[in-house]
């Protein structure tokens, strides 16, 4: 990734892959114990979007074509990008890229997800497109010794600074802009109801929920998940069970 962001700095052009790690993938972020061993393999950590402004930092994304992975985090990706750009003064519209889905899955919740993906980009992503196969530029093991450490704790001050801001914001009018507890409600509430997933993981991502949090609320209101093992292997999980009904906002945030 650093690789071919450098190339676009130098030449101007580039189709940018965004290679997560197994954890990423499946919905986990740094430091949690069902992804441990799994820390940066195969590509980068990207927990919220802090992370992803620092990635693209300095690349103007109406100039380039994103190729991200599709899967059970594929929205939540996308929704990432998409807000970057909306901070960088580009409309939905005008993102261009293409989610590669390579293996699949059948569960409900996978179903779900592909479905509202595949709705808002045919509504709202006319420079978007989907492909079956591999990502272009697959990435190989890239974590150092203490990294995984430094992402837990660089993820504790993003959870620190976000509640600050939402401590500033006051909670006066949730429609205007929610905070992560309300974002995370809105996120469970429209899975449940059969409303877009999209428009709620929006908010979600705006409010600075975390890519953990965010795929907890729909493990717990729509099902079964599947493992990091599995996306770091590249071989189709086997559905775990996980707890269903209408879920609330993971207790600690706000």
């Amino acid at each position: 990734m650093k690789d071919t962001l450098d190339l676009f700095r130098t030449t101007g052009t580039a189709t940018l892959a965004l290679v997560c790690d197994a954890p990423t993938r499946a919905g986990f972020d740094p430091g949690d114990p069902a992804a441990a061993g799994a820390f940066g393999r195969e590509g980068v950590a990207l927990a919220h979007l802090g992370d992803v402004r620092r990635l693209f930092d300095g690349v103007p994304l109406d100039r380039v074509r994103l190729a991200l992975p599709g899967g059970l985090t594929g929205i939540w990706l996308l929704a990432l990008c998409l807000v970057t750009a909306e901070e960088q003064g580009l409309a939905p519209d005008g993102l261009g890229g293409t989610t590669y889905e390579e293996r699949p899955a059948a569960t409900a919740l996978a179903l779900r997800l592909r479905g509202d993906l595949t709705a808002y980009v045919s509504a709202s992503l006319p420079r978007w497109a989907f492909r079956a196969g591999s990502l272009p530029g697959r990435g190989s093991p890239t974590a150092g010794p203490g990294d995984e450490a430094a992402a837990v704790a660089a993820l504790a001050r993003w959870r620190e600074t976000r509640e600050e801001s939402t401590d500033r914001q006051g909670l006066a009018d949730p429609y205007l802009w929610p905070s992560v507890r309300q974002s995370l409600d809105g996120l469970a509430d429209a899975a449940i109801d059969g409303d877009s997933l999209m428009d709620a993981t929006l908010d979600c991502v705006r409010a600075g929920v975390t890519t953990g949090e965010w795929a907890h609320t729909l493990r717990a209101a729509l099902g079964a998940y599947e493992s990091p093992a599995a996306y770091a292997h590249g071989v189709p999980a086997s559905p775990a069970p996980y707890r269903t009904g209408r879920h609330r906002a993971p207790a600690g945030v706000r």
